[in-house]
């Protein structure tokens, strides 16, 4: 039996040497001539068995898994694992900042999270425009209107003694439409003007005030309200012209004079008789002077240095008004009140004034 094992060995020993002159390399060493030695001696050969480890733990050559080698660079192991880095604050460092703390609640866990912010509706603000049109300006318009959204953004708390308690604070949101008003065919005055007063109520729906208008209108609208484009269209149709309220402007004064006769008179221009002719028109004037008083004045002297004025009269719509003031004329400046009212198919019946100055000599 020993004879049998000396002549393996030989013959293996020949074997590496023979591979060796031939290929003239290390690609085999002494682990491979030991191996071939175990598989030609059998299941056992000193305490070894077939494939095993011939060092003993810590002097092994050889990785533990059989695929792994370092005889001729076949199947080499995996570069080992690079340790974990530390989170750092360094903006270098790519690592996500840590989430910030949450409000201790021994209730929460991985199956029932903590209550997010949550944001909470609580309205809209109505937003309204007042637009202007007369005889010069276009009888169409648009432009971009805002709404105002309110609500809150609100999170959970708790205290030392775990009492849970909310936390809001306000989130207000905008939001745009854009209006288009067309007015159809009317006929205005150089003096008149319509107020025509549009708003929102909510991003989904305007409406029109058309209490300042001169024309009784028909109003119809159309709505847009897709994603890229929310828009609402008014078209005013003109109807029977409303009856017009007067303007204190349409009277001023002319002169005021003393007459042949003694008494003061006050002739008043009317600047639309030519639209309201055919009408009646009222006019009461209210006023009195601005007398000089002197501090030692007596007091009958000073009641008797006021003057009052107080005239009315009824005409027919005019170019011109001649009222009289007063009987008795005395000097200084004074401060009248001019009141009217028109009457007619044209007019409302409504009353305006206008305050004037003028000055005796």
């Amino acid at each position: 039996m020993k004879k049998t094992g000396l002549l393996a060995i030989a013959a293996a020993l020949s074997l590496s040497t023979g591979v060796y002159a031939a290929d003239n390399s290390f690609d085999r060493s002494v682990g491979d001539v030991l191996d071939a030695v175990d598989t030609l001696l059998g299941p056992t050969h000193n305490g070894h068995q077939p494939g095993g480890d011939h060092h003993q733990p810590g002097n092994d050559h050889h990785q533990p898994n059989p695929g792994f080698n370092d005889h001729g660079g076949h199947n080499p192991p995996p570069p080992p694992m690079p340790h974990p880095q530390p989170w750092h604050p360094n903006p270098g460092y790519n690592h996500p900042l840590p989430p910030p703390p949450q409000p201790w609640n021994p209730g929460w866990n991985d199956h029932n999270p903590p209550p997010q912010e949550h944001y909470s509706f609580t309205g809209y603000r109505e937003s309204c425009r007042t637009w202007t049109f007369n005889a010069q300006t276009p009888n169409t318009r648009t432009e971009d209107l805002l709404v105002e959204e309110t609500g809150n953004n609100c999170y959970y708390t708790y205290d030392h003694f775990h009492h849970q308690s909310q936390v809001c604070r306000p989130s207000n949101r905008f939001h745009t439409r854009k209006i288009t008003v067309n007015i159809g065919p009317r006929n205005l005055q150089p003096w008149e003007q319509e107020n025509l007063k549009v708003c929102l109520r909510d991003p989904f729906s305007a409406y029109l005030g058309t209490e300042g208008m001169v024309y009784n209108y028909t109003v119809t609208s159309q709505d847009t309200s897709g994603f890229f484009k929310k828009a609402t269209t008014f078209d005013l149709i003109p109807g029977a012209k409303k009856p017009a309220n007067p303007d204190g402007r349409e009277l001023s004064v002319k002169s005021v004079g003393i007459t042949t006769a003694g008494d003061v008179r006050l002739v008043l221009n009317d600047n639309r008789a030519d639209y309201f002719r055919g009408e009646k028109i009222d006019v009461s004037i209210d006023g009195m002077n601005i007398p000089q008083i002197d501090p030692n004045m007596p007091v009958q002297d000073v009641l008797n240095s006021f003057v009052k004025i107080n005239a009315q009269g009824s005409f027919d719509v005019a170019p011109a008004y001649d009222i009289k003031l007063m009987d008795t004329p005395k000097a200084g400046k004074y401060v009248i009140t001019i009141k009217f009212t028109r009457r007619g198919p044209l007019s409302s019946g409504a009353e305006a004034s206008t305050v004037e100055t003028f000055e005796l000599r």
